[in-house]
């Protein structure tokens, strides 16, 4: 807002510019009028990096960092992960800053979300293959059959549950980004189902899912014929990771 670093601003004398007091109270607006506190900040911290946000993109939260970790610990050395509908590229990115080893490719659908994910791989200088498109779609042919990992924190909340979502949430961060049709998991079939084209014998599909979506989304995949399916905790203790392989390694 200043334009002043922290140490510049505890050494500032003098009266306060008129300009800022109206930054000040023009946030301080927003805020209460229920504009998420990323937004104002323009940042979010997902595991070990600062990553941009602002209108059009989901912002992260410390839940999906529990996804990052499962990914890392089914990635072998030198392997390929992909992310699905990765908006700001929080796990993508993650993954490229954490497994310096891996080939790491993330697809987008939205072009607001793309630009933000564009916006942090750029600053942060990180080797992430960004594509745009719906789902698994727009991976080239080559990796089919090639790929190590696929984790995606997809659309998951259900149409009925959005009176719900608290302000800051559905008044300001994208709809394509939350509703999952009726149910809350018609993306995460459409995953299930198109996963198999592109994963190696033996590689992993791990979600992000609803707390109260363990039973739909276990029967979904097992259904489908994935093996090893399991749901782990979040940091807070939610089952809210879902995660089964592909085949025989």
């Amino acid at each position: 807002m200043s334009g002043l670093d922290r140490a510049a601003l505890a050494t500032q004398t003098g009266p306060v510019p008129v300009s800022w007091l109206h930054q000040v109270e023009d946030l301080a607006r927003r805020r209460a009028e229920g504009e998420p506190l990323q937004y104002l900040t323009g940042v979010a911290g997902f595991r070990h990096l600062e990553l941009a946000v602002g209108p059009g993109v989901f912002i992260p939260r410390p839940e999906t960092e529990s996804l990052v970790e499962y990914a890392i610990a089914r990635l072998p050395e030198g392997g390929i992960v992909v992310d699905v509908g990765t908006g700001s590229g929080a796990v993508a990115l993650a993954l490229a800053d954490e497994r310096r080893d891996a080939t790491v490719y993330a697809t987008e659908r939205f072009e607001d979300a793309l630009t933000w994910a564009t916006r942090n791989r750029d600053a942060l200088g990180l080797p992430v293959h960004l594509l745009r498109g719906d789902l698994l779609e727009p991976l080239p042919a080559d990796l089919e059959r090639s790929v190590d990992v696929i984790t995606s924190n997809p659309p998951y909340v259900a149409e009925e549950e959005r009176t719900a979502l608290p302000v800051d949430v559905i008044d300001h961060e994208p709809h394509e980004a939350l509703f999952s049709g009726p149910g809350g998991v018609d993306l995460i079939e459409r995953i299930v189902d198109d996963a198999p084209r592109w994963l190696r014998p033996g590689g992993w599909l791990i979600l992000e899912m609803g707390e109260h979506q363990r039973t739909q989304v276990l029967n979904v995949l097992q259904g489908r014929g994935w093996l090893d399916a399991v749901v782990h905790q979040d940091l807070l203790g939610r089952p809210r990771i879902a995660e089964a392989r592909w085949g025989e390694a």
